[in-house]
């Protein structure tokens, strides 16, 4: 186990732990993702920037950074998964101002650029409704051929 290391908190004379830095740490990034800072968690603690940077990466094997990053990806695709709000409202809303950088973080990390959600449900296009008779006057090959001449993917399932 690993033996707890204290330091002088100088503005206070107290003592604090380098867990109980990364401890500060976290919580300031899933409390405050959109503005979180380290440098708010030293200056809460007295301690040099540095030093609560490196007790972040020495603890978790990553950089406050990457942790902050992490965290905002995970909540803009939640947000894009389960809310109302457009890419734009999700990207301001998790802390990015720079759209281009965002979606290149978020290509990084899930492999794909985020989904365009559409402000109100799609309709069908009028011309894509068929019916089974009219699938049944294409032929056999029909529908394929007409999908292919006009870009509509078709996908037809016969029980």
């Amino acid at each position: 186990m690993k033996q707890m290391q204290n330091f002088p908190l100088e503005s206070r004379g107290e003592t604090v732990s380098r867990e109980a830095l990364v401890q500060a740490a976290l919580q300031e990034i899933t409390q405050n993702y959109r503005e979180a800072s380290l440098s708010n968690v030293a200056r809460t603690y007295g301690v040099s920037l540095a030093y609560v940077s490196e007790c972040v990466r020495a603890q978790t094997g990553k950089t406050y950074k990457e942790l902050l990053q992490k965290h905002r990806m995970e909540t803009a695709a939640r947000l894009l998964r389960r809310s109302d709000l457009n890419i734009q409202q999700i990207i301001t809303q998790v802390g990015y101002e720079n759209t281009s950088y965002f979606y290149r973080l978020f290509h990084e990390r899930y492999g794909q650029s985020p989904p365009r959600v559409p402000q109100y449900p799609r309709e069908p296009h009028p011309r894509v409704k068929l019916t089974l008779a009219a699938l049944s006057a294409f032929g056999r090959r029909g529908p394929f051929l007409c999908a292919a001449k006009t870009g509509i993917s078709v996908r037809i399932v016969i029980k």
